[in-house]
């Protein structure tokens, strides 16, 4: 008489934790946005224009996409909260758009990408999102990150002018994020955020133009094929990306993840307009991504 051998229980393994694709939706529409400065800084209109051209021609390309689809259902009515995130985002980007005039390209895109320090109080104020240590940590090792990469050009390449009006843009960032979350909530569809508010900010970006006597038509081909970038590669992928991925990210983390935005500036405008870059300054940038990535592995 044979005995079976006792079989022992293999030791369960916890199935591997899959990355939130929301958050990653997030960091690769920051990263395409990251890229908006230097297109800002290439184009041949004045600055308010240039971000006109952007909206504009976004909601250009968005139009018959809104039309064709067969999702959610566009808004083809505005609603006030469509209207009011495309008032936020012409602050935004018409101070951003102004310092970069009068500072450097990774120095204004760092002060607007502050915008944790307002949203993340918003999240917790109107939202009740938690912060949690590791969030909080991620926070704070970024914004340290941060303040290392602007301390570094505080006395040469930034202006007291330039980095007052990248902090007024940084406020008009931070409120069309908590309003973009909230109409998220509220049911608005991504198409529908992203149509009324890139309308309703080239239509206050055109007028500011127009009453300041700004440069507005691109007078090249060539400058024609930079705001057709810049709208396409900045708002279209990059904002859109954003919106797409707040569907379900907390304000605040998005807010963080955001972050990356000055870190792909900061690089790209060190090899095409030779903007230093210090080693100090990189290890700013490191430690902005690895806030990043502390804090995108919670979710509240």
């Amino acid at each position: 008489m044979t005995v079976a051998a006792p079989t022992l229980p293999l030791p369960s393994r916890k199935p591997l934790a899959q990355p939130d694709m929301s958050l990653m939706w997030i960091l690769l529409g920051g990263a395409c946005t990251g890229f908006s400065g230097i297109l800002v800084r290439l184009s041949d209109v004045g600055p308010i224009a240039t971000g006109a051209w952007r909206m504009a021609i976004a909601t250009l390309i968005l139009l018959p996409f809104a039309a064709a689809s067969r999702g959610a259902p566009m808004t083809w009515r505005p609603s006030p909260i469509l209207l009011l995130a495309g008032c936020c985002f012409a602050v935004d980007m018409s101070f951003y758009h102004l310092s970069l005039m009068l500072t450097s390209i990774a120095h204004s895109t760092l002060i607007v990408n502050l915008a944790p320090l307002v949203a993340l109080s918003a999240g917790f104020l109107l939202f009740g999102e938690r912060l949690g240590a590791l969030k909080l940590f991620g926070l704070v090792v970024s914004l340290g990150g941060a303040f290392l990469m602007t301390a570094m050009r505080a006395g040469s390449a930034g202006t007291l002018e330039g980095n007052g009006l990248a902090v007024i843009g940084m406020v008009g960032y931070a409120f069309y994020l908590i309003v973009v979350k909230q109409a998220r909530s509220g049911g608005h569809d991504t198409m529908s955020i992203m149509v009324w508010s890139s309308g309703t900010t080239a239509a206050i970006m055109f007028v500011i133009a127009a009453m300041t006597g700004e440069a507005i038509l691109p007078s090249t081909l060539e400058n024609w094929g930079v705001v057709l970038a810049l709208g396409l590669v900045a708002h279209v992928f990059g904002q859109g990306l954003v919106a797409f991925g707040m569907r379900t990210a907390p304000v605040g983390l998005a807010s963080i993840l955001l972050l990356i935005q000055p870190v792909v500036a900061a690089i790209a405008a060190w090899f095409i307009f030779d903007e230093t870059f210090t080693s100090v300054e990189m290890a700013g940038a490191l430690m902005v991504l690895a806030g990043l990535a502390a804090a995108s592995r919670v979710r509240g």
